[in-house]
């Protein structure tokens, strides 16, 4: 038997759904509101319902930031740029964006670079192949990685 209650409160239900997709994955405030206008919430109701996410914990901006970086950098592999760049499209916090992109350690980021770098170069038929710098610089600045990185790591396969 189903224990749960139904509500007939339009801004509970709201409030109800959005706790689980919070629940799910690290979200933003931007992120939230977006949801709740496409659920068709209210100014007022979507304030409120932010309000009590936050006092609730499910809403953090650091937190969210630190996932987001960590994910974005490690796994998928974007550079600090990109990922700056669409961390201030959330419209978060300085301070939070600030704590995000220094969760990341500059020796892990460094190896991941190099790490990406080198397949890409091999994709690219060596150090070797024509233009391949080039395409491997472009490759590289294409994915948010600053020009002074991308040099320290093309060094290590260029003598």
């Amino acid at each position: 038997m189903n224990d749960r209650k139904k509500t007939t409160d339009p801004t509970q239900a709201m409030l109800d759904r959005a706790r689980r997709y919070c629940a799910m994955a690290e979200q933003c405030e931007s992120n939230v509101r977006q949801k709740l206008i496409g659920w068709g919430a209210s100014t007022a109701d979507i304030d409120s319902i932010i309000d009590r996410l936050r006092d609730e914990n499910y809403l953090d901006d650091e937190r969210y930031a630190r996932a987001y970086c960590e994910s974005k950098m490690l796994h998928q592999h974007w550079g600090r740029q990109k990922v700056l760049y669409q961390l201030r499209l959330k419209h978060l916090p300085k301070e939070a964006i600030d704590s995000g992109m220094a969760a990341v350690a500059d020796e892990a980021y460094m190896s991941m670079l190099a790490e990406t770098a080198g397949r890409k170069l091999a994709d690219l038929g060596g150090a070797d192949a024509p233009d391949a710098v080039r395409r491997l610089t472009a490759f590289l600045a294409s994915r948010g990685f600053s020009f002074e990185d991308i040099n320290k790591s093309i060094k290590t396969y260029i003598q």
